[in-house]
């Protein structure tokens, strides 16, 4: 269970920005469906949306987490790659010339069994320049702690990496190389993070869908009973690798069922392709009690389903999984459905950089749990709801100063 992300010096985001899945314990709104309870001293949130302005990063922070997933899994591989193959590494924040000179960092704390780990690292191009790797059970240890290639290791409880520290270059994550050779911590931490995935919900993919549909007889059956409501009889992988294939009942001109006929998914409406690419992300997350991060999880989708989604993690949820996402849509901005601690803004500042806040952090004068959270956020109440000023001189330059 993710108990925070932080990064900072990545993309729009200069300073440290950082989302908190605990709970605040002054809250007593929707514990019964909204909460993870934990035995740590503190409880854990099921979702966390985020609101913002166009342009003010959201989406940076989504593709944050995606980054941060992509180097831990594919430093040791794109080390190996030559220099022209290697993907784009300049990742900082580039409207400050003192940024633009300094390190990208991530750092991720979660819960697993019963360890809570933290784990992060510094990147500034291919370089890997800090990272380390923390463990908790009753009090927090340090396992490894690295400084370009100056390590310092936990010998006794994180004796793989004593091992192998010789090995690693400047350019791959020690965690990344431990995992070639299968060892147990890491193995561990890493398993975590598999099940930790982020995705754009703008692109319509339906690949992870694909592949489900393919290896998990349960996951079909679910996809096809959720679709029904679209008219779709049936669903399957096709033939080709990341392909879907929907069925629809055809009929005669007596209006009798004849048989069903398959359609490509890319064929369907907007709408159900952007479903059909969410049915295996969140099923995936559910099915393994995993973090789902999700830019613009509303586009597409008619409110009620977005709604209904959403609900699948807040009370159709065995296994504490987790769902992080961006929207637009303001029905989602409910007091039934959300706790001011589920609900945060991005905004960008003056000199161009955004800024992550949560509206746990306003003052009961401002916002309460029994407020419309969703017409204070349109009166822009907490930031992050600017927009184009219909100004005299828009209307000039559209129709000329003597409205011509």
């Amino acid at each position: 269970m993710l108990i925070e992300f932080k990064f900072k010096n990545v993309f729009s985001f200069k300073e440290e920005a950082r989302i908190l899945m605990t709970a605040v314990k002054s809250f007593k709104e929707l514990t019964d469906t909204n909460i993870i309870a934990t035995d740590r001293g503190f409880d854990l949130l099921k979702t966390a949306a985020i609101y913002g302005a166009n342009g003010s990063g959201k989406s940076n922070f989504i593709a944050a987490f995606g980054l941060f997933h992509h180097i831990i899994f594919n430093s040791f591989r794109d080390s190996l790659a030559k220099e022209n193959e290697r993907r784009r590494q300049f990742n900082q924040f580039r409207l400050n010339t003192a940024s633009m000179k300094e390190n990208s960092m991530f750092e991720i704390s979660f819960i697993h069994d019963q360890f809570i780990y933290r784990y992060g690292f510094e990147i500034f191009g291919y370089i890997i320049k800090k990272e380390w790797l923390y463990r908790k059970q009753e009090r927090e240890i340090l396992l490894f702690n690295r400084d370009l290639q100056e390590f310092e290791v936990n010998k006794e409880s994180f004796a793989e990496a004593q091992k192998y520290k010789e090995e690693v270059n400047e350019n791959v994550l020690l965690l990344s190389h431990l995992a070639q050779y299968n060892q147990p911590v890491s193995k561990h931490v890493l398993g975590w993070l598999q099940n930790a995935i982020g995705i754009n919900g703008l692109n319509d993919r339906v690949e992870h869908t694909a592949t489900l549909l393919s290896r998990d007889q349960n996951f079909k059956l679910l996809a096809a009973a959720i679709l029904r409501y679209l008219e779709i009889s049936n669903i399957e992988a096709g033939e080709k690798d990341g392909e879907v294939v929907t069925y629809h009942k055809r009929y005669d001109e007596n209006n009798l069922l004849v048989d069903a006929i398959p359609f490509e998914a890319d064929i369907e409406s907007v709408g159900t392709r952007k479903l059909i690419g969410l049915l295996g992300p969140i099923y995936f997350t559910l099915h393994n009690g995993g973090v789902l991060f999700v830019d613009e999880f509303d586009s597409k989708l008619h409110p009620n389903l977005t709604r209904k989604l959403l609900t699948l993690f807040q009370e159709v949820n065995l296994k504490n999984a987790q769902i992080i996402f961006t929207a637009q849509d303001v029905t989602l901005l409910d007091k039934k459905l959300l706790r001011r601690d589920q609900i945060w803004f991005v905004e960008k500042n003056q000199f161009g950089a955004s800024e992550l806040y949560s509206m746990s952090e306003f003052s009961s004068d401002v916002v309460r749990n029994t407020s419309d959270f969703a017409a204070k956020y349109l009166n822009n109440v907490f930031g992050g709801a600017d927009t184009v000023e219909l100004t005299k001189k828009i209307k000039d330059l559209l129709y000329g100063s003597k409205g011509e």
